[in-house]
């Protein structure tokens, strides 16, 4: 050993003095003209000369044997099946030691891996007596508690040092006494448990609900206990103990019990391998919630994904050893992933998430604790390592002194500041007291073993994230039951389990709220198959039921908010508003009518249509009597008549008017232009009336007309044919039950009469199979909702009328919890956002066979034309009525005048006489009056005897040369009127033999009537033409 140290300090001293003389040559310069020339020569002849000494020194270390640096094996003995991160940090750490010269710079350390199964003391004994055998002066313990003891007897036999890193039994006096060999880096569970208890007692804690995984863990929360025995009579103190017992339900069984204790606040005591199992089961059970307080004891929470945690609402506090936001240890996880990736060849399997575990970091400060120990050692005595066997005749000359070592070392480590005790235990060290906090787990105060607990909150809020609510990071039961589409069971082949077993608008608004609030929910359908009603005073069966038992927590189903239902649960905004309405087949064909042809009006127009033609008829009567120029010459052929006609008797009028509505005319034309605007009216009106009737009526007859048995609940209530019912014990049965309308509660009579069994359904479902199998002889009340998805896939049936009321659909939750705000919040960012309607156009459209009646259009025919539709034609005839009655007017006094100058008499005498004429209502002829004087000028004047009831004016043919005047001399208002024998044929002739009796003076010859005609009224040419 001498002789290698001896050559190692000569190359040392070679190299030192040739780097001097180099330095010292480069120093001088050379004067002259080429001084930088030779400068630069002189720098690269140095460098080619360090180069060589670095060659030569390099040669000189290698030529020196390898037994010149002293090789010290040290061994560590891991579980097989453990983390393979502990391995590499061991590994890593005697590399660091290695490369560190100012630690051990004359030694060389070794490591050696081993591996045992746990519990499997003979494999663990055999492998560290061949380690021992090897010489190897450490060992560096597992985490199996059997094989640890085991292999610690060992060591302490042969006074090897045993460094363990798993948390020590010191109570069991495993450790403590003087003279052993074996060192602890892990905290000492005693000084950790008081952590513990200054934690509970700061946070005042009173009822506490401890929660452990095995025996062993009780060792760790002894200071807890051991608190009970200190508690005063009136102190409140408490505390409930359970074990973490594993079934075919997990751990929930036990979690079940704890939640419904109503403790709020938990000590977890289990290690970090199930934590997030058992906090995700806690979850799921509703320990994880608003107002509930963890504590979790494991040093590696930090290492668990607590993510699906930290929107409930729930305090999570932890300590942690390991700050992984310091750069050594940032380095020191990127140092043994990189290993990790040289071993593994670029794809290790290592995943450590950048966050450090206690055990690796332990491990890692283990080496180093004995490194230190080792150096301090070597720096006053000569540490060699020896074979040694398990007799424990040997053993290690160096151990008593290394231990003692050990025992003053002092240093920071990964896991802070390292210090043992006398016994070789961590009494000494610091702790991160850690919450839950959105950003994550934040450090809020620190704990050591002098100072205590000391709190330095630091909350950071991150607005991005929202405030914390009750529902978020929640489970919740679900109740619902099956009713297409809003809860159904998904059609597959393969057999499916849990909330994948169910689809539909419920479903989908239960996932559409829990990506809002955060919480996730377990569906299932309620056991006896109802909605919810009150059976006694207080108890309700169905959905209600379940949620007021602590079975379900909400109810998200078709469950209509009643005022009985919200006295007794909770409910939210309605997400689905809707009434009751009737469920029917669709309108069958109507059979033939005989009196089809009546349909296209109704029977008021049919009515109003007969009065205006009797009124117009009336109208042209009095008129066509009313007015002078309707008035003409008998068609006889009679030179000087005595007397005048009128065509419009009252049976004519009736014919006149008749013609013109059937559009087929008739032989008697009107002269006077009052009678003829009143024609021009009515054969508008009838243009129109026609026209209207035609056009409807081929509607009639081309489209089909549906019988619709029933029209609306009215319609249900006049009738005993049909009969009708609802939901027995549904909201919609206790509608017409508790309804004061007439109608309803005539409904609800019949519905709860003696056909009641037969008529009240069980559920909806048997509902509409009935209204299916009755074909027509059975109604159904339901929700609208149901009705409009059904009538899109089954086409049989239809909804007869509108809504009866107005109600909704909503959550119910169980009174006293905070969620119906949250609830309804989240229901109207649903709304607002267009998410209900698309569900809404999703189930009840597309899915499930969605829109298969939509080809299949309901007839109905075309409405009768009512009077609002036709009302303006019988105003424009009225209205046309008046103006030909005004024209009327203005006939009769200006003919009236000009008789009164022609006979010489007063105005009004001629007309009151013309009116009594008018009056009188019968006969079609009246006599011509002239003056006496006039009777006897002309040889063919005419005297005419003056009946009582002939107008007191008188008209006569005009002469060729005067054709607008009379042969008196008097000028008529619209000329003479023709002869109309041309017209009138043997009715004239018949007219002319009742002149002839009382004309004085009569026509001999055919010629005297040509004369006469060739003076024709203007109006009755152009009535010939």
């Amino acid at each position: 050993d001498s002789v290698d140290y001896g050559w190692k300090v000569c190359c040392c001293c070679f190299l030192e003095l040739s780097k001097l003389t180099l330095q010292r040559a480069a120093g001088v310069k050379q004067p002259g003209h080429g001084s930088a020339l030779n400068q630069q020569k002189n720098t690269t002849f140095l460098r080619m000369m360090e180069l060589v000494l670095l060659v030569l020194a390099a040669l000189l270390r290698e030529a020196v044997p390898q037994s010149s640096a002293r090789s010290m094996t040290i061994s560590a003995i891991f579980d097989e099946g453990g983390d393979e991160i502990h391995e590499l940090a061991f590994k890593h750490a005697v590399q660091v030691v290695n490369r560190n010269r100012d630690i051990l710079p004359g030694v060389e350390l070794k490591p050696h891996i081993e591996k045992v199964k746990p519990g499997d003391t003979f494999a663990a004994e055999k492998k560290t007596c061949q380690l021992l055998e090897k010489g190897t002066v450490a060992i560096f313990g597992p985490r199996s508690e059997v094989n640890s003891e085991h292999i610690r007897s060992i060591t302490d036999s042969v006074e090897i040092p045993y460094i363990e890193t798993r948390w020590n039994y010191r109570s069991q006096n495993v450790m403590g006494s003087a003279g052993e060999y074996a060192f602890n880096l892990h905290p000492d569970i005693t000084t950790l448990g008081s952590a513990y208890l200054d934690l509970l007692q700061k946070y005042s804690w009173k009822t506490i609900t401890i929660v452990y995984q095995d025996n062993d863990s009780m060792m760790t929360l002894k200071e807890i206990f051991a608190r009970t025995a200190t508690v005063a009579p009136t102190d409140e103190f408490r505390i409930v103990v359970k074990q973490l017992v594993h079934n075919e339900n997990g751990y929930r069984d036990v979690l079940k019990e704890i939640f419904m204790s109503e403790s709020n606040f938990i000590v977890l005591d289990c290690e970090k391998d199930i934590l997030e199992e058992v906090l995700k089961q806690c979850q799921q059970v509703g320990l994880i919630s608003q107002g509930y307080y963890f504590l979790l004891t494991s040093l590696d929470a930090h290492t668990v994904n607590l993510e699906d945690f930290k929107h409930g609402g729930t305090n999570f506090t932890a300590f942690r050893m390991i700050d992984v936001d310091k750069p050594e240890v940032q380095n020191v996880i990127y140092s043994i992933v990189h290993n990790a990736v040289l071993e593994s060849g670029g794809s290790p399997e290592l995943q450590i998430n950048g966050n450090l575990d206690t055990a690796t970091a332990l491990i890692y400060d283990s080496v180093h604790a004995f490194a230190l120990s080792l150096h301090e050692l070597s720096s006053v005595q000569q540490v060699g390592q020896r074979s040694l066997d398990c007799s424990g005749r040997m053993s290690w000359p160096h151990g008593n002194s290394l231990v003692n070592y050990m025992k003053i070392v002092e240093f920071i480590g990964l896991s802070g500041p390292i210090k043992f005790d006398e016994s070789g235990l961590r009494t000494q060290f610091t702790l991160s007291l850690m919450e839950l906090q959105m950003p994550g787990l934040t450090k809020i105060g620190n704990w050591n073993s002098l100072d205590r607990l000391s709190l330095a909150r630091e909350e950071k809020g991150d607005s991005s994230l929202g405030e914390v609510h009750p529902m978020a990071n929640k489970t919740f039961v679900i109740t619902s039951i099956l009713n297409p589409p809003f809860t159904m069971l998904v059609e597959s082949e393969k057999k499916l389990t849990g909330n994948d077993r169910f689809e539909g608008f419920t479903v989908d608004l239960a996932t559409e709220l829990s990506k809002i609030l955060h919480f996730n929910f377990t569906f299932k359908l309620v056991d006896d198959g109802n909605y919810g009603s009150e059976v006694s005073p207080g108890n309700w069966n169905g959905m209600i039921g379940e949620v007021l038992d602590g079975v379900a927590d909400f109810v998200i189903a078709d469950i209509s908010i009643t005022s009985k239902r919200a006295s007794a649960v909770h409910f939210t905004m309605p997400w689905l508003n809707l009434g009751i309405s009737i469920l029917y087949i669709q309108p069958r064909p109507a059979p033939p009518s005989m009196l089809a042809f009546l349909d296209p009006f109704t029977v008021d127009v049919y009515l109003y249509t007969i009065g205006v033609f009797v009124f117009v008829t009336l109208i042209i009567y009095v008129l066509a009597r009313f007015s002078p120029n309707q008035w003409e010459e008998p068609p006889n052929c009679v030179k000087e008549p005595e007397e005048y006609e009128n065509q419009y008797t009252l049976l004519n009028s009736f014919w006149f008017t008749m013609g013109a509505l059937m559009q087929q005319g008739s032989d008697v034309a009107p002269i006077a232009l009052c009678v003829r605007f009143a024609a021009g009216m009515w054969f508008f009106f009838a243009l129109i009336m026609i026209s209207s009737y035609t056009a409807n009526l081929a509607a009639f007859l081309t489209v089909e007309t549906l019988e619709r048995p029933i029209e609306s609940a009215k319609d249900l209530s006049n009738q005993n044919v049909i009969k009708y019912g609802a939901v027995a014990g549904g909201s919609t049965a206790g509608f017409f039950q508790n309804s004061k309308v007439d109608v309803y509660a005539r409904l609800w009579k019949s519905m709860s009469g003696i056909d009641r069994a037969e008529v009240m359904m069980k559920s909806n479902p048997d509902g509409i199979d009935k209204v299916e199998e009755s074909n027509g002889n059975y109604a159904f009340f339901m929700e609208s909702s149901i009705i409009t998805y059904l009538v899109e896939r089954r086409c049989k049936l239809a909804q007869v009328g509108g809504l009866l009321d107005s109600k909704g659909y909503g959550i119910a939750t169980l009174p006293g919890t905070p969620y119906k705000h949250l609830l309804d919040n989240a229901i109207l960012k649903l709304m607002e956002g267009g998410v209900l309607h698309k569900l809404r156009i999703k189930w009840w459209k597309q899915k499930r066979g969605g829109g298969a009646c939509d080809a299949k259009g309901g007839g109905g025919g075309v409405s009768p034309l009512g009077l609002d539709n036709v009302a303006g034609v019988f105003v424009v005839t009225i209205l046309g009525c008046l103006i030909a009655s005004v024209f009327a007017i203005v006939e009769f006094l200006v003919g009236t005048r000009q008789a009164a100058k022609d006979v010489g008499k007063p105005w009004l005498e001629e007309m009151s006489r013309e009116l009594r004429f008018i009056l009188k209502c019968h006969g079609n002829t009246k006599e011509i009056e002239v003056q006496e004087s006039e009777s006897e000028s002309g040889s063919h004047s005419s005297h005419l005897s003056l009946e009582p009831e002939s107008p007191p004016y008188m008209r006569k043919k005009s002469t060729p040369e005067t054709p607008f005047k009379t042969n008196n001399g008097l000028e008529s208002p619209y000329g003479t009127k023709p002869s109309a024998s041309i017209r009138s044929g043997g009715t004239n002739q018949s007219r002319h033999s009742n002149l002839s009796n009382k004309s004085r003076s009569r026509a001999d010859d055919i010629s005297d009537d040509e004369s006469v005609n060739g003076n024709k009224n203007p109006f009755e040419r152009m009535d010939e033409e």
